[in-house]
C-alpha cells in the first residue's frame, strides 16, 4: 500500500525523522561549505628521457625498458639458410645444415645465456634432417632406375 504524495515516506533521505523539513537560510547567508573534493588517484612519478645519443628503447608499465636481443650464435641462420635451400631447392645443401645446426646449438649452449639463435639453429638441424631424408631417397630412386635400366637392355 502505497502513502499518499503530500507525507513523506518514512526514511526519505530528504526528510528528517519526525518533523517537517527545515527552514530556507535567511538571504544574504553564504552557502553551508561543499564536502571536499575526492582525492585524485595515485599515478607513478614520470620516466626520465633517455640520455642523449642513446638509442630509444620500449618502456612498458612502471617505466622498464625492454631487454636487448641477444646477439645470434654464428651458424644459426647459415643453418636455417641451408636447410630451407636443403628442402627447397637443393638436397645436397641438407646435411651442411645439419652440421651448422649442431655446431650452433653447442655453441649457445657454452656461451652461459649470451648467445640467442637457438630456435634459427634447431630449425636448421631439423630441416638439414628432412632434406637429408630427400635426399637420400632420391639417391636410392635414381640407383633404383639405372638398374632396372641397365638390367632391361
Amino acid at each position: 500500500m502505497t502513502q499518499p504524495p503530500d507525507r513523506p515516506s518514512p526514511g526519505d533521505p530528504l526528510q528528517p525523522e519526525g518533523g517537517p523539513p527545515p527552514p530556507p537560510p535567511p538571504p544574504g547567508t553564504p552557502p553551508p561549505p561543499a564536502a571536499p573534493p575526492p582525492p585524485a588517484p595515485q599515478q607513478p612519478p614520470p620516466v626520465p628521457p633517455p640520455p642523449p645519443g642513446a638509442p630509444p628503447g620500449y618502456q612498458g608499465a612502471g617505466g622498464y625498458q625492454a631487454a636487448a636481443p641477444l646477439p645470434n650464435a654464428p651458424n644459426a641462420v647459415l643453418s636455417l639458410v641451408l636447410g630451407i635451400l636443403g628442402v627447397v631447392l637443393c638436397a645436397l645443401c641438407a646435411p651442411f645444415a645439419y652440421y651448422y645446426g649442431q655446431q650452433a646449438e653447442q655453441t649457445i649452449d657454452a656461451s652461459g645465456g649470451t648467445l640467442g639463435g637457438r630456435g634459427m639453429a634447431t630449425a636448421g638441424k631439423i630441416l638439414g634432417i628432412v632434406g637429408t631424408v630427400i635426399l637420400g631417397v632420391a639417391i636410392i630412386v635414381i640407383v633404383i632406375a639405372l638398374i632396372a635400366d641397365a638390367a632391361s637392355s
